[in-house]
């Protein structure tokens, strides 16, 4: 009895070890992700090219990092917006995402915006990126040829 007690549990725990519809979801989502694609992908934007589309005001920013760090450091461009990752997708902050420029998606290194941007492209956000290399490539960019004139 103890034997098929075991095995029962075996399988079910088995059964159990994943979230099928979200499988499926996600295999839906990667599924285009071949070679050429990922090979061919736009999801990074370098801190150069961030400075150009803030230059030319092309540019939606959206801090992920968490508010102790944005005190200490923020990004103050007018198109920049402060949403911690952990507030990110509700649906009070989702309703304030300028759709109209591209939205690239800053933290300190990047791990975090990657996270953010892939989020926000699976809820059907377009023209998202995360800028690579984070604020640390953008304070690298950062002077006084490349920032916008005022």
């Amino acid at each position: 009895m103890n034997k098929i007690l075991s095995l029962v549990l075996f399988l079910t725990v088995n059964t159990m070890a994943y979230d099928v519809k979200q499988a499926q979801a996600f295999d839906a989502f990667y599924s285009h992700m071949t070679q050429k694609a990922c090979a061919d992908s736009k999801l990074f934007v370098t801190a150069e090219d961030a400075m150009k589309m803030i230059r030319d005001n092309n540019i939606t920013m959206i801090d992920v990092r968490t508010t102790g760090e944005a005190n200490v450091i923020a990004l103050s461009e007018k198109n920049a917006m402060h949403i911690p990752i952990k507030d990110l997708f509700k649906k009070e902050n989702l309703d304030t995402l300028v759709t109209t420029k591209p939205i690239v998606v800053v933290c300190h290194s990047g791990t975090r915006a990657t996270l953010a941007a892939i989020g926000l492209k699976r809820l059907g956000f377009k023209n998202v990126h995360v800028l690579k290399g984070g604020l640390i490539a953008l304070s690298t960019e950062n002077n006084p040829k490349s920032a916008p004139l005022l």
